[in-house]
């Protein structure tokens, strides 16, 4: 089954990611937005993880982004919450709020389930954003993975997951 093989490379990518990190002597955490939590689940099914992993945040609607990420109305007024520029700037929140070295962000759209406020091409589409903390400088940046909008929506959650652990290993 489809589903299976990629839980499958989230686990080993949860672990690869826990064991850079472990050897870097750096700690993670992330910011979620469509993925629910499937980041820091796929990170906490890893023995050992608490030594590297410092949490998560699930931040699925605007206020939680602002609140707790700091993520700016500005952002979400002029890009929407399913943006690079909204990605970067969870990213970076989580970074802070944590105290963490790297971070790692996820929103966007994980099937065509798209407001009428907004473009539908955003359909399908998941925006992402790394944050490293190098010295007292933070670098980060965004991508995107364009998802078949009429595939199940946890497989899409999942392919999402995958992506973002991913980033954490482009340090």
């Amino acid at each position: 089954m489809a589903d299976d093989k990629i839980f499958e490379e989230l686990k080993k990518a949860s672990a690869r990611i826990l064991s850079l990190y472990s050897a870097l002597g750096e700690k993670i955490c992330a910011a979620e937005s469509c993925t629910g939590g499937l980041v820091a689940s796929s990170l906490v099914s890893v023995k050992g993880a608490s030594a590297v992993f410092l949490g998560s945040v699930v931040a699925y609607c605007d206020e939680a982004k602002m609140n707790i990420l700091g993520v700016s109305e500005y952002t979400l007024d002029s890009f929407f919450a399913e943006s690079p520029e909204c990605a970067l700037e969870m990213a970076e929140g989580a970074l802070k709020l944590f105290r963490a070295d790297a971070a790692v962000s996820t929103t966007g759209f994980l099937d065509a389930n798209v407001p009428h406020s907004k473009p539908s091409e955003l359909a399908g589409k998941v925006f992402f954003a790394s944050a490293f903390r190098i010295g007292n400088n933070i670098r980060s940046r965004s991508a995107w993975l364009s998802l078949d909008p009429s595939a199940a929506r946890d497989e899409n959650r999942a392919l999402a997951a995958l992506f973002a652990l991913n980033l954490l290993a482009e340090r």
